[in-house]
């Protein structure tokens, strides 16, 4: 089962990010950042190896796990613990992006959207038991600029 599972294009924007109890996530739920990170080792593996595509990196205590849909521009990412088979992990990962296909089609290609839009891929990747938990959170992109606001004025030079 997935600890998190990232949606992204290949430019890094997110259409879907959320925890579901990897360690990595959870010490530092930052979405844009870790998706940021996730497009540039596409981005890489493709520039320096060709046409092999990326499929997993391996970690000293968890895996990625990468789909992508070339036609698309979308990259799917899965972290899990060492101990989940890669004949597993591809068959949830394909329900996984076969399910957002499904149901958010539309949003796709249209740069970032808000993530209450995918609220309900929760539940879904739930019931298709690619994930154990519910969320475990996520900072949204109008949080942080919000944050990022009150921070730089109390710093402000007077």
């Amino acid at each position: 089962m997935a600890d998190d599972v990232f949606i992204i294009d290949s430019s890094g924007i997110p259409y879907y990010s959320r925890c579901f109890g990897g360690e990595t996530c959870k010490m530092r739920p930052d979405h844009t950042l870790q998706t940021g990170f996730l497009a540039a080792i596409y981005a890489f593996s493709k520039e320096s190896y060709g046409q092999q595509e990326i499929q997993t990196v391996i970690f000293s205590d968890l895996k990625l796990h990468f789909r992508v849909d070339n036609e698309r521009d979308v990259i799917v990412v899965f972290t899990t613990p060492m101990s989940e088979t890669d004949e597993e992990v591809k068959n949830q990962m394909d329900m996984t992006y076969g399910a957002f296909l499904e149901m958010y089609e539309d949003q796709i290609g249209r740069g970032y959207s808000e993530p209450a839009v995918f609220d309900g891929f929760d539940e879904v990747l739930y019931n298709l038991n690619v994930v154990k938990s519910k969320p475990m959170g996520m900072i949204n992109l109008g949080e942080k600029v919000r944050g990022w606001k009150r921070l730089f004025k109390k710093y402000k030079h007077k």
